[in-house]
């Protein structure tokens, strides 16, 4: 959580959430890879998990799991490239049925499937800051990583209208992102969290899910401490 609030606390507060959703994006939209999990396990990573998360969160877990799979790269990186892979493929690819589908509208509908009204919502969303998600249009508009994206682009745009110090911007920036979190994130973040537990394989992601879920609720909190320091 943000512990200062002058404006060099507020700009190391907004770079590191833009980092972490750049972070959490790449990692459930793109297959393992040696640069993207080297950012994953870096020092970059464990100190902005250590400053975005407050002092009731238990980190041991995460960072027993990035110190985990960083010793295991350095041991074997193919080998340990290949496990992740082949997770990735289990829980987001297929071709078997998908443990937790990554897509929001799996969860906002009795049926479980995918292009509902949520998923036009979010489209809205994106078109409102003429936002086109980088799997577009290979993956439905409400994809996990593509949520995550949006949050990623519009926590850059408020990093930088702050470091121009256009304040009225970052504040009705920071009202759309928390209106996003709360109207479609975090509507189904814990739910899929939870099933994907149920995954028959339970080495990297699902833990993943659960971090992401923990950064998603203090982001909002965040949101609203910074723009409460603004004057909103």
């Amino acid at each position: 959580m943000m512990k200062t609030a002058p404006n060099d606390g507020i700009a190391i507060v907004l770079a590191n959430r833009h980092y972490l959703y750049e972070l959490l994006q790449h990692t459930f939209g793109n297959e393992p890879s040696s640069p993207l999990f080297d950012a994953v396990t870096s020092d970059h990573t464990r100190d902005a998990l250590g400053l975005w998360l407050d002092d009731e969160s238990d980190l041991s877990d995460y960072l027993h799991l990035l110190a985990e799979v960083k010793a295991a790269l350095a041991k074997d990186r193919e080998k340990t490239l290949e496990r992740l892979k082949g997770e990735y493929t289990a829980l987001f690819i297929g071709p078997n049925k998908l443990p937790a589908p990554p897509w929001e509208s799996v969860y906002r509908s009795e049926e479980r499937i995918i292009f509902q009204e949520s998923t036009l919502k979010v489209r809205r969303a994106y078109l409102e800051y003429e936002f086109l998600p980088s799997n577009y249009p290979h993956e439905a508009d409400d994809h996990l990583a593509m949520e995550l994206d949006f949050m990623a682009h519009l926590s850059k745009m408020t990093l930088e209208r702050f470091e121009e110090e256009k304040y009225p911007e970052v504040i009705s920036l920071l009202s759309s992102q928390k209106e996003f979190l709360e109207e479609h994130l975090l509507a189904w973040i814990t739910d899929f969290s939870r099933e994907i537990q149920n995954a028959k394989t339970h080495y990297f992601y699902p833990q993943l899910a659960v971090l992401t879920e923990q950064i998603l609720q203090v982001d909002k909190a965040v949101i609203q401490e910074v723009m409460d320091s603004l004057g909103s």
